[in-house]
């Protein structure tokens, strides 16, 4: 192991803060507005430290070889993005970003251009950032002797629990609009014998009768999931999916 674990948590811990404020900056320049990314409640996105320290470990004998670098880098971060994003499919329902519209990709889940840019920011990565990184890290060891990596790892695990239950929540709030949807466009249909099955039509409907369909409000952490991330997809809430933004503006 060319780390020990204490290293591996804080390497963990410090490239998710720089995925963070990396994706927070990014967005919000790009949206002209704030935008606080992240998927957990604190400034950290856990895809970034597990994709770093992931890459990291297993180029570790290669680093020294551009070429190789780059092609264990596209292949590592390859897989690990397929597999992340059908974990957050198959667990939470969930679907955060999707290559469906770009050349190449499997499943939406990845693309060969993605994976082009995964690997220079590896060999950028290995050759640029994480000396720098690596020789703070050195010196916090020394300091710390481990017991910031246990810090870490008791604050990350509150936040990974407190956020599997705010998801949950959300799961069962995004079912829930889809059955007052459909309920309401049941009641149309049995009512006026007109049903809506064009996009627009129902869309239109149920925003003109946005009290009538009475949504439970959905909290903070949910409305800044919505913002964050504008390709969120809830796979078993289809009628949420396609109005998550105009009934989130009107719930602010």
């Amino acid at each position: 192991m060319p780390y020990t674990i204490s290293e591996i948590i804080v390497l963990f811990f410090t490239y998710s803060v720089i995925g963070w404020l990396w994706e927070t900056c990014y967005c919000s320049l790009k949206d002209h507005h704030y935008e606080y990314r992240g998927f957990l409640f604190g400034p950290y996105c856990p895809v970034y430290g597990f994709a770093v320290t992931t890459i990291l470990i297993c180029t570790k004998d290669v680093q020294d070889h551009l070429l190789l670098l780059f092609i264990v880098g596209v292949v590592v971060a390859t897989v690990f993005e397929y597999f992340a994003s059908l974990f957050l499919e198959k667990v939470f329902k969930m679907k955060l970003w999707d290559y469906s519209h770009l050349w190449g990709n499997i499943h939406g889940r990845i693309a060969p251009v993605i994976s082009f840019f995964w690997g220079i920011g590896v060999v950028f990565l290995v050759k640029v950032i994480q000396p720098f990184i690596q020789d703070v890290i050195n010196v916090e060891e020394q300091l710390t002797h481990g017991w910031l990596a246990v810090g870490i790892t008791i604050v990350m695990g509150i936040d990974t629990a407190l956020t599997m239950i705010s998801v949950e929540r959300f799961h069962v709030t995004t079912k829930m609009w889809d059955q007052r949807i459909n309920g309401l466009l049941w009641h149309l249909r049995e009512k006026a014998g007109h049903e809506l099955s064009d996009a627009n039509g129902w869309r239109a409907f149920v925003l003109a009768h946005f009290k009538d369909v009475k949504l439970p409000t959905l909290s903070w952490n949910h409305q800044r999931l919505v913002k964050s991330f504008p390709r969120l997809r809830v796979l078993d809430a289809p009628k949420f999916t396609a109005l998550k933004h105009e009934i989130s503006k009107k719930q602010n």
